[in-house]
């Protein structure tokens, strides 16, 4: 079982990121990129059980998970297109499936649902 001891990329936003890898485009960079979106994504969205509906606090938690879920799916995309284009087929549902061996081609294991770099 891994547990996340620590906030992925806590000083940069979404934006930025996507701003970081928009002029890298190898298959790691994309890895790196969504492992790093999905990450931060699942770590951020905790964040809106923290405040009341409707608070402006509330509102500003919903506005970072969207812009980092967002991204994660942008890049997710991206990946199922080079999936796609290798005959892989993408499932409706356990979408980790196919997930999973390209991440690991790219230096990545599924931890429980955070995507960890390998030692490999």
């Amino acid at each position: 079982m891994f547990v996340m001891a620590k906030e992925p990329v806590p000083n940069m936003s979404a934006t930025e990121v996507k701003a970081y890898f928009d002029d890298k485009h190898t298959e790691k960079d994309l890895a790196d990129a969504y492992a790093i979106a999905h990450n931060k994504f699942w770590w951020v969205e905790d964040n809106e059980y923290d405040y009341k509906e409707g608070t402006p606090e509330h509102k500003a938690a919903c506005t970072i998970t969207d812009e980092w879920c967002a991204l994660m799916h942008e890049y997710k995309a991206r990946i199922f297109d080079i999936l796609t284009s290798e005959g892989v087929v993408i499932p409706a549902t356990g979408q980790i499936q196919v997930l999973a061996p390209f991440m690991s081609r790219n230096g990545y294991v599924d931890g429980n649902g955070w995507w960890i770099e390998s030692n490999t």
